[in-house]
């Protein structure tokens, strides 16, 4: 896969499978839309989530600038779907995923995303996500 960020903050890549030398599957995300995933995708990882991690996510909601509409759209419909299999797996990954991995596997999701999944998983993911709430001002609750 290749990927640049681009002169207007936005990377544009290939995944893997597609030609790109003829063009014909091409995606820009926004590099804050990058940003948020991989913050957001600190609630998937197999490893303790402290107070720190929810400080960050946080930090990193504020800094990018989407509504909390925006922000629950792309929770429950790019990250959670991408990453929930990694808390159902017995060696999750711990270490965090890289952008290229990020934008290869997570794609943009224009529509209101529902929280379907593992109840137990939506029910963790929902506590993170309230964690991060009670740190942000009152919309995103």
């Amino acid at each position: 896969m290749s990927n640049s960020l681009n002169a207007f903050g936005y990377y544009t890549f290939w995944p893997l499978g597609s030609i790109q030398a003829s063009g014909y599957y091409m995606e820009t995300v926004d590099a804050n839309r990058l940003k948020i995933w991989q913050a957001l995708s600190e609630f998937f990882l197999d490893t303790e989530i402290t107070d720190s991690t929810f400080d960050y996510v946080a930090r990193v909601v504020l800094e990018t600038g989407y509504s909390p509409q925006e922000i629950q759209n792309i929770l429950w419909g790019e990250v959670f779907p991408a990453l929930e299999g990694n808390l159902k797996s017995i060696a999750g990954e711990w270490a965090g995923w890289t952008d290229e991995w990020l934008l290869e596997h997570l794609s943009v999701c224009e529509a209101s995303a529902n929280k379907l999944g593992d109840s137990g998983i939506v029910k963790e993911i929902s506590r993170c996500w309230g964690q991060v709430a009670v740190r942000l001002p009152s919309a995103y609750a």
